[in-house]
Order: structure tokens, then C-alpha cells, then sequence
């Protein structure tokens, strides 16, 4: 599963579609229990993510993740080109 992390649906729709992510390969991070029932997944952070309603709590979900070794890859977009870098958090 490909979780967006983004401030709105709108904005995570519109990264999958970017991206070629088909129906049904993605969710848009909208909480931490998101994040919960997709053990493994993908994150992408997509522009202004920081802007998303949850944020603490996503982050926090996130930390935990990946300190238990349950989360998949995390990526950033790079903001200066359509192409994604892999973040170095």
C-alpha cells in the first residue's frame, strides 16, 4: 500500500494521479490510524504535507513505525522537479 501524506485529499488524489498510482494502491494519510492498519506501507510526503490537520499524531505513528521496523520506504517530493527523491530521515 502507497500512503500519502498531504494536507487534503484533494492534494494526495491528485499526487496519485500524478504518479500513475492506480484506485486501490493508495490512501491519503489523513490520521494515524491510517498508518496503523497499513503496516509496511509506502509514505510519500507530498508538498505542504506539513500542513495536514493530524500532523503530530501522523509523526508520532510514523516514529513508531519505523522504530519497530513496520514501516516501508519514506519519500519526499522534491518540490524543484517532478520526480521523487528518497528522504533521508
Amino acid at each position: 500500500m502507497n500512503l500519502i501524506y498531504s494536507h487534503s485529499y484533494a492534494s494526495a488524489r491528485s499526487f496519485a494521479l500524478h504518479h500513475d498510482f492506480m484506485p486501490g494502491d493508495w490512501k491519503w494519510l489523513q490520521d494515524a490510524d491510517v498508518l496503523r492498519q497499513n503496516p509496511r506501507a509506502d509514505v510519500f510526503k507530498a508538498e505542504h504535507w506539513e500542513a495536514n490537520p493530524h500532523r503530530a499524531k501522523i509523526d508520532e505513528a510514523l516514529e513508531r513505525a519505523r522504530q519497530s521496523h513496520r514501516l516501508g520506504s519514506l519519500v519526499e517530493v522534491d518540490a524543484s522537479s517532478s520526480s521523487l527523491g528518497i528522504s533521508s530521515s
